[in-house]
C-alpha cells in the first residue's frame, strides 16, 4: 500500500524533487551573481581609484617637469643677459683702446714730425743728415703690435663671455635633468 501509494504520487514526488533541486540550482546562480556582482564593483572601484591616483601623480609630475623647464628657461635668459652685457663691455673695453691707441699714435705722430724737424735743423746747419727710417720703422711696428694686441684682447674676451655663457647653460641642463630624473615624493 504505501508503494501503491507512492508509485501514484511518484510524479509529485519527482515535481517536487525536480522543484527543490531547480530552486537550490537557482539559488546558487543567484547566489554567485551576487558574489559577481560586488567583485565586479569592488574592481571597478578600485580601478577608478588607481585612475584618479595615477592621473594625480601625471598631474603633478607635469607640472614640477614645468617648474623645472621655467626656471631652466629664467636660467637661460639670465645667462643671454650677462653673456650680452659681458660682450658689451669687451665692445666698450675695445672702443677705449682703440681709442687709446689712437692718441698714442697721434702724440707719436707729433713726436716724429718734432723730432724730424729737429733733425732737418741740425741738418741744415751742418752737424749731420737726417735719418729717420728707424723711428719710421719703430712707429709702424708699435702701430701693428698694438692693433693685433686690440684685436687678440677682444676675441679672447667675447670668446670668454660666450664660454661662461655655454658653461652656464650646460649646468642649468644638467641641473634640470638630474632634479627630473629623481622620483617626487
Amino acid at each position: 500500500m504505501i508503494l501503491a501509494t507512492l508509485r501514484a504520487n511518484a510524479w509529485k514526488y519527482s515535481a517536487i524533487a525536480l522543484a527543490l533541486g531547480l530552486g537550490s540550482a537557482l539559488l546558487m546562480q543567484t547566489i554567485r551573481l551576487a558574489d559577481a556582482r560586488l567583485d565586479t564593483a569592488h574592481a571597478e572601484t578600485t580601478l577608478q581609484t588607481e585612475r584618479a591616483t595615477a592621473e594625480r601623480a601625471a598631474r603633478t609630475t607635469s607640472e614640477r617637469y614645468r617648474k623645472l623647464e621655467g626656471t631652466h628657461r629664467e636660467e637661460i635668459a639670465k645667462s643671454d643677459t650677462d653673456a650680452l652685457a659681458a660682450i658689451a663691455a669687451a665692445d666698450a673695453g675695445r672702443d677705449r683702446a682703440i681709442d687709446t691707441r689712437n692718441r698714442v699714435q697721434r702724440d707719436l705722430a707729433g713726436y716724429l714730425t718734432q723730432h724730424r724737424a729737429a733733425a732737418q735743423a741740425r741738418a741744415a746747419v751742418g752737424q749731420c743728415a737726417p735719418d729717420t727710417a728707424a723711428n719710421d720703422l719703430l712707429a709702424d711696428l708699435q702701430r701693428r703690435a698694438d692693433d693685433r694686441a686690440g684685436e687678440l684682447a677682444h676675441v679672447a674676451d667675447t670668446a670668454r663671455a660666450r664660454g661662461l655663457a655655454c658653461e652656464r647653460a650646460y649646468d642649468s641642463a644638467r641641473t634640470m635633468i638630474e632634479a627630473a630624473g629623481r622620483e617626487s615624493p
